[in-house]
């Protein structure tokens, strides 16, 4: 899966969910709203070791500070 198809595939992804990629990261083989649910999905269909994601609420950019 090329830079471009992952960012798609992300961007349209169900905002505050989760995705899962196959272990070479070369497709997505699961989507669902909790982490358990992607995960198990995941290894229905035969993938032992997803690599999962959390889709955002929004992607609009973030700037963290560390306040000492």
């Amino acid at each position: 899966m090329s830079l471009e198809e992952r960012l798609k595939v992300l961007k349209e992804a169900k905002p505050n969910s989760w995705i899962a990629f196959s272990a070479d990261e070369s497709k997505v083989v699961a989507q669902a709203d909790t982490y358990a649910e992607v995960v198990a999905l995941a290894q229905e269909l035969g993938e032992s070791e997803p690599v999962v994601e959390k889709i955002p609420e929004n992607w609009l950019p973030r700037v963290f500070s560390h306040c000492l």
